[in-house]
């Protein structure tokens, strides 16, 4: 035998050594160690960086909303000034002082109303959506553990408040819907178990109360009409979506709302904005209860409102 292959043999049984060494011995040994402590951290300078970096995001925030604000006034201020030269040209061409003079009056009356309703506050949509998330979070535990059904039920109400909607979640399939008495408890429990749930507070409640004052005129008794007026609000009042798509087939008595871009994801989770804002309104609008189906998709969101046969026992 030569002495290279002497030479190759003893590495190979170093190297036999030493992986028997990593297994058997140090269980360390020959292992890469990976420390994600930076060496020397001084606890004190940690604080610090932390409390630097609060600080720095927080002067951040303060921008974004101050030249949000600003935004708004730059676009107040130039109204003004194209309404005030709109009033000065109607008193030099005096051929064309009426229409100028409509044109200075609608600028300077849009340039106060956008500077006296310039948000103070803006929320970003990750708060509020950090916040929905709580709710569902909680009515899919509820679901779980009672074992509800993933149909949400609108129901109108007329009781002591007055008029309000409340969301039943059934426990049976082929569930009914209880008395006005029963759904103003948490917990609905009459004696037949079809009618047996939880009455809640729907997520969309206050955005419906908000619709209500701010619709021009009455809102809608019919099912075409309000569909409309919801899909409005929900696009151009509450910005919650892009766009929205009804179809109303009133031989099913069924609304088919597809749904573009919605600010919140996942439509199909527990009493979702968006959902419980047609489920809501068009229970508040129709008068009677209204079943609310969501179906999923990468390319779509369908929601479907089905209306039912009025409640009984209004007060």
């Amino acid at each position: 035998m030569s002495s290279s292959d002497e030479s190759n043999i003893d590495t190979d049984a170093d190297n036999q050594q030493s992986v028997k060494g990593g297994e058997d011995g140090d269980p360390t040994e020959g292992k890469k160690s990976y420390n994600h402590t930076p060496a020397g951290a001084d606890p004190e300078e940690l604080t610090a960086l932390v409390e630097e970096l609060r600080s720095e995001n927080e002067r951040l925030r303060e921008e974004y909303v101050s030249s949000q604000r600003n935004e708004y006034r730059r676009t107040a201020i130039a109204l003004v000034i194209l309404g005030t030269m709109g009033v000065a040209g109607g008193f030099v061409f005096t051929v064309a002082r009426q229409v100028l003079f409509v044109l200075g009056g609608v600028g300077l009356f849009g340039g106060v109303l956008t500077w006296y309703l310039t948000p103070e506050r803006l929320v970003s949509i990750s708060i509020g959506e950090s916040v929905y998330e709580s709710t569902a979070e909680t009515g899919q535990r509820l679901q779980a553990e009672l074992d509800l059904q993933e149909t949400a039920v609108y129901v109108p109400i007329t009781g002591l408040t007055g008029k309000s909607v409340r969301l039943f979640i059934p426990q049976s399939s082929d569930y009914q819907i209880p008395d006005i008495e029963a759904l103003e408890s948490l917990f609905v429990l009459p004696e037949s178990s079809d009618e047996r749930g939880v009455s809640l507070r729907p997520t969309a409640a206050g955005l419906v109360q908000e619709f209500e004052r701010s619709v021009s005129g009455e809102i809608a008794k019919e099912p075409r009409p309000l569909a409309t007026q919801l899909g409005d609000a929900l696009v151009k009042q509450f910005e919650l979506v892009d766009d929205i798509d009804t179809r109303v087939d009133t031989e099913t008595q069924q609304i088919i709302v597809e749904v573009s871009n919605s600010i919140y994801d996942d439509l199909d989770r527990f009493d979702h904005p968006v959902a419980s804002f047609l489920g809501a309104g068009f229970a508040t609008g129709l008068g009677r209860p209204v079943s609310v189906d969501t179906e999923h998709d990468e390319d779509y969101t369908l929601v479907t409102c089905g209306w039912q046969e009025a409640p009984t026992n209004q007060r």
